[in-house]
């Protein structure tokens, strides 16, 4: 399809919610809509609208579906927002998971500044760069001493050497991406090590923690989670194919999720949580997600306990 140049004119939002009104789309409260529309906007609205459109192929047009409310798309939009709040949740013991266990390991194998040994890492790793981030993140450079945490601060008033901190405290300030980054390029024996404590294969928990660190930055920008294709997705074990069919939706995060939480937090109920949120929202399309029919008989999900709300909806 040839490119053409932007033409489209920005639209007030009287003028917004009269073109949603012309396409067909009811809306009851049109204060109500307006409202929504002057501080979530139109355009991230329609990412949960799209499915209520024509569709001809992959393209679709602009009229609406007969019956499509504008409450059923808020209802989406309001769904996807608690899912992000409950995936971050997890994605918190995820992450503090991962930087205690990494520097706890390695600490006790190589001393507390191992991170400043190329030799723990493999030799495509950009050694120098990662130390750099490591100032960076830590405020040793005079540019980044804004960030200089209180205890970063202590460590550089009473200690001269080494200039970096001990890694229980560098890993304390970087971020899940870098944590990844770290994980994903330590030799293998140093990995496996780190993987036993979680009781994953180390090229799964590495595929797991570059996922879970992708899903947490998605969250945490507020993008869209529901009937999203991802591009980074975890690897799938063949003890979860059967019912992990469609590798890109959400559902293959959770499972991933579940099983991690399983070893991190033994009382967690963010299962439970799951399940409760989606019988909230029961007109929500599972497949959508990837969810499976009868997903909640699957063994990942029976070690949780649900309550009699959640039994009733799954």
């Amino acid at each position: 399809m040839p490119r053409v140049p932007f033409q489209k004119p920005a639209l007030n939002i009287a003028a917004q919610l009269a073109l949603l009104q012309q396409r067909g789309m009811i809306i009851a409260d049109p204060a109500r809509a307006e409202h929504y529309l002057r501080f979530i906007g139109y355009y991230r609205l329609s990412g949960y609208w799209f499915l209520f459109q024509y569709r001809d192929g992959s393209m679709a047009h602009d009229n609406f579906r007969p019956g499509t409310d504008f409450e059923t798309v808020l209802d989406r939009y309001v769904f996807d927002r608690k899912l992000r709040i409950l995936i971050m949740d997890a994605a918190e013991r995820i992450e503090v998971a991962a930087r205690t266990t990494i520097s706890n390991t390695l600490s006790e194998r190589f001393g507390p500044h191992w991170y400043l040994a190329a030799a723990r890492f493999t030799p495509r790793f950009q050694h120098a760069d990662f130390l750099r981030r490591v100032r960076q993140e830590t405020g040793i450079l005079p540019v980044n001493a804004h960030k200089q945490p209180d205890f970063i601060r202590h460590y550089l008033q009473r200690y001269d050497m080494p200039a970096e901190p001990p890694s229980w405290m560098v890993f304390e300030v970087l971020p899940f991406g870098s944590v990844s980054l770290v994980f994903a390029n330590l030799v293998d024996s140093e990995k496996k090590a780190i993987a036993q404590e979680f009781g994953l294969p180390r090229d799964r928990l590495q595929s797991w923690l570059h996922a879970a660190s992708h899903l947490r930055n998605l969250c945490a920008h507020h993008s869209r989670v529901w009937n999203r294709e991802f591009g980074i997705v975890p690897s799938v074990a063949k003890s979860e194919k059967n019912h992990v069919t469609q590798p890109k939706r959400f559902y293959n995060h959770a499972v991933s999720i579940q099983t991690l939480l399983k070893t991190i937090s033994s009382d967690t109920h963010w299962a439970d949580r799951l399940a409760a949120l989606l019988a909230e929202h029961p007109n929500i399309p599972l497949p959508a997600m990837g969810f499976p029919q009868n997903w909640w008989d699957q063994s990942i999900w029976q070690w949780s306990s649900p309550t009699e709300v959640v039994r009733r909806y799954v």
